[in-house]
Protein backbone atom coordinates (compact mmCIF):
# COMPACT_ATOMS: atom_id res chain seq x y z
CA UNK A 1 0.00 0.00 0.00
CA UNK A 2 3.04 2.46 0.60
CA UNK A 3 4.92 1.57 -2.80
CA UNK A 4 1.24 2.34 -4.29
CA UNK A 5 0.96 6.00 -2.43
CA UNK A 6 4.12 7.07 -3.59
CA UNK A 7 4.06 6.06 -7.03
CA UNK A 8 0.41 8.13 -7.07
CA UNK A 9 2.68 10.55 -5.20
CA UNK A 10 5.21 10.65 -7.83
CA UNK A 11 2.63 10.86 -10.64
CA UNK A 12 0.90 14.01 -9.09
CA UNK A 13 4.60 15.58 -9.33
CA UNK A 14 4.95 14.68 -12.67
CA UNK A 15 1.96 15.87 -13.84
CA UNK A 16 2.34 19.06 -12.02
CA UNK A 17 5.72 19.82 -13.37
CA UNK A 18 4.42 18.97 -17.38
CA UNK A 19 1.43 21.26 -16.54
CA UNK A 20 3.71 24.08 -15.24
CA UNK A 21 5.92 23.39 -18.55
CA UNK A 22 2.65 23.37 -21.31
CA UNK A 23 1.57 26.92 -19.17
CA UNK A 24 5.53 28.32 -19.67
CA UNK A 25 5.19 27.44 -22.99
CA UNK A 26 2.09 28.32 -23.91
CA UNK A 27 2.25 32.26 -22.16
CA UNK A 28 1.46 35.35 -24.23
CA UNK A 29 4.98 36.56 -23.56
CA UNK A 30 8.08 34.80 -25.77
CA UNK A 31 10.11 32.94 -23.66
CA UNK A 32 13.64 34.21 -22.55
CA UNK A 33 14.95 30.61 -22.38
CA UNK A 34 17.62 29.91 -24.86
CA UNK A 35 19.84 26.44 -25.72
CA UNK A 36 21.98 25.78 -22.18
CA UNK A 37 19.39 27.53 -20.06
CA UNK A 38 17.86 25.78 -16.82
CA UNK A 39 14.42 26.53 -15.47
CA UNK A 40 12.76 25.96 -12.46
CA UNK A 41 9.59 25.02 -11.60
CA UNK A 42 9.03 27.18 -8.22
CA UNK A 43 5.53 26.07 -5.56
CA UNK A 44 4.34 29.39 -6.56
CA UNK A 45 3.76 27.76 -10.53
CA UNK A 46 5.92 30.89 -12.20
CA UNK A 47 9.07 29.68 -14.16
CA UNK A 48 12.29 31.46 -14.17
CA UNK A 49 15.58 30.82 -15.52
CA UNK A 50 18.40 30.10 -13.09
CA UNK A 51 21.49 28.67 -12.95
CA UNK A 52 21.95 24.84 -13.76
CA UNK A 53 23.48 24.13 -10.68
CA UNK A 54 20.45 25.66 -8.65
CA UNK A 55 19.45 23.11 -6.92
CA UNK A 56 15.44 24.34 -8.51
CA UNK A 57 16.84 23.63 -11.84
CA UNK A 58 14.14 21.38 -13.12
CA UNK A 59 15.06 21.47 -16.51
CA UNK A 60 17.98 21.82 -19.15
CA UNK A 61 17.14 23.90 -22.30
CA UNK A 62 18.61 21.31 -24.85
CA UNK A 63 17.56 23.11 -27.72
CA UNK A 64 14.85 26.13 -28.80
CA UNK A 65 13.52 25.39 -32.40
CA UNK A 66 11.72 28.07 -34.44
CA UNK A 67 8.73 25.75 -35.62
CA UNK A 68 6.17 23.96 -34.02
CA UNK A 69 7.42 20.52 -34.64
CA UNK A 70 8.61 18.40 -31.55
CA UNK A 71 10.00 15.75 -33.85
CA UNK A 72 12.56 18.52 -34.38
CA UNK A 73 13.85 17.27 -31.21
CA UNK A 74 14.79 13.91 -31.97
CA UNK A 75 18.08 15.24 -33.09
CA UNK A 76 19.14 15.52 -28.91
CA UNK A 77 19.50 12.20 -27.38
CA UNK A 78 19.32 13.67 -23.85
CA UNK A 79 15.60 15.19 -24.51
CA UNK A 80 13.21 13.80 -22.19
CA UNK A 81 10.19 16.66 -22.84
CA UNK A 82 9.18 18.32 -25.51
CA UNK A 83 6.73 21.78 -25.62
CA UNK A 84 5.03 23.49 -28.44
CA UNK A 85 3.70 27.00 -27.36
CA UNK A 86 0.13 27.68 -28.52
CA UNK A 87 0.78 28.90 -31.96
CA UNK A 88 3.24 26.58 -32.72
CA UNK A 89 5.88 28.99 -33.72
CA UNK A 90 8.12 27.49 -31.40
CA UNK A 91 9.50 24.23 -29.67
CA UNK A 92 11.46 24.09 -26.36
CA UNK A 93 13.40 20.75 -26.44
CA UNK A 94 13.94 19.94 -22.68
CA UNK A 95 16.26 17.37 -20.89
CA UNK A 96 17.14 17.15 -17.42
CA UNK A 97 18.70 19.70 -15.58
CA UNK A 98 20.27 17.08 -12.70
Amino acid sequence: MRQRSAALGGAVVVVAILAGVLWYANRPVPSPARAGDCITVPASGSFKTVGCTDSGAAFKVAAVLDNGDSNGCDAYPAVIMSVVDKNRTKTLCLGSAK
